[in-house]
């Protein structure tokens, strides 16, 4: 004969219920409401828009070499492929494809544990609170859409052709997701990683072609003078150390040292044939090695928890520390800390978890 549940197991549910359901809903609509009232929905998907605005118009749709470069809504910075991608939705008005942008990153956010065989519905709900999550759905910008690619590419890592196609499409967006081509070579998946590079080599050219390849001579200057603009503005170690009185060299050293060890301690565990901690490791370096990160770059977590951790635990917690966090860049030292040291943690405590679920199954 079955038993009633206890007060204590009935006030555990109710908890769940309001700090993994109610909570995340409501501010969701918070976050929806105050975006479309201030016109702060989907900042950053605004250059995407005028970018394909322009291309229908014959236009190029990179700035001027005197243009101002700014951290958000800031001109065009990108490959030609989200431009490109981003034309269907030009038939909209911008106010109303920037809502729907939003929503798109809802299901995004909610895709990558789903694909990852997370079932635990409190996770799903504590990942809407983490502020890089929410940050991402507010700005608009292409972080999820590579969180996904990145889940299809760990799901799928044992089919050559699915997993490098969709690292090869983060390649012609964003290519600050490299790493993964060495963890694919050290996890013995060679001809992945050749096809994935194949395939980003192939997006990048067809898609420049298609606009003439307008914006091409000039691109690296485009990023260096981005990176000149907004990279004091970024969660680095380099701006942390910067920050805290470092020379540059100092610095530079420092934030290079920590992206290559921990890509070193990915290769290292892929070759011992612990895949789930090394990808793990290599989505940190990925976000180490970057020059510029923002607030939603951290979103990426995501993934290394839903492979590490398909049920909650502190893992899922961690990243609720970085609420510190400016989602529009220019951090305080002690912002830079805390989101640092959370992502840190994070990424430690996944390591942890893979390795227990690695030794389980």
């Amino acid at each position: 004969m079955q038993t009633a549940p206890g007060p204590r197991v009935r006030l555990g549910w109710l908890a769940s219920v309001a700090f993994c359901g109610v909570l995340p809903a409501a501010i969701l609509a918070v976050v929806f409401a105050s975006s479309i009232g201030d016109g702060s929905a989907a900042i950053d998907f605004r250059p995407f828009y005028r970018a394909a605005e322009a291309l229908l118009a014959g236009e190029t749709p990179y700035p001027a070499a005197d243009a101002l470069l700014t951290a958000s809504g800031q001109p065009y910075v990108y490959p030609p492929l989200s431009a490109l991608l981003s034309i269907p939705l030009t038939v909209l008005p911008l106010a109303v494809a920037e809502v729907l942008v939003m929503v798109v990153q809802v299901l995004l956010v909610l895709a990558i544990p789903y694909l990852l065989g997370v079932r635990d519905w409190r996770c799903y709900g504590i990942l809407l609170l983490w502020p890089p999550v929410i940050s991402a759905i507010q700005t608009g910008n292409v972080t999820l859409w590579l969180g996904v690619a990145c889940a299809l590419a760990w799901r799928w890592r044992d089919r050559a052709v699915p997993s490098a196609a969709c690292l090869g499409a983060t390649f012609a967006i964003k290519f600050f997701l490299w790493p993964l081509l060495v963890w694919l070579v050290a996890s013995r998946r060679i001809a992945t990683a050749a096809l994935a590079l194949a395939v980003g080599l192939v997006l990048l050219i067809a898609s420049w072609a298609t606009i003439g390849f307008d914006g091409l001579r000039g691109y690296p200057e485009l990023l260096r003078r981005l990176e000149d603009a907004v990279g004091d503005d970024a969660y680095t170690v380099f701006n942390l150390a910067s920050d805290l009185g470092a020379p540059d060299a100092i610095a530079r050293a420092l934030w290079l040292g920590l992206g290559f060890a921990l890509l070193a301690a990915c290769v290292v565990l892929a070759r011992k044939g612990d895949e789930r901690s090394s990808f793990v490791l290599v989505l940190a370096a990925a976000l180490a090695l970057t020059p510029l990160v923002w607030l939603h770059y951290f979103a990426l977590l995501a993934v290394a928890c839903s492979i590490a951790r398909p049920r909650l635990g502190v893992v899922w917690f961690v990243p609720l520390a970085m609420f510190v966090a400016t989602g529009v860049g220019d951090p305080t030292p002690l912002q830079t800390v805390v989101t640092l040291t959370a992502g840190g943690v994070t990424v430690a405590l996944a390591v942890r978890d893979s390795r227990r679920l690695g030794a389980v199954t």
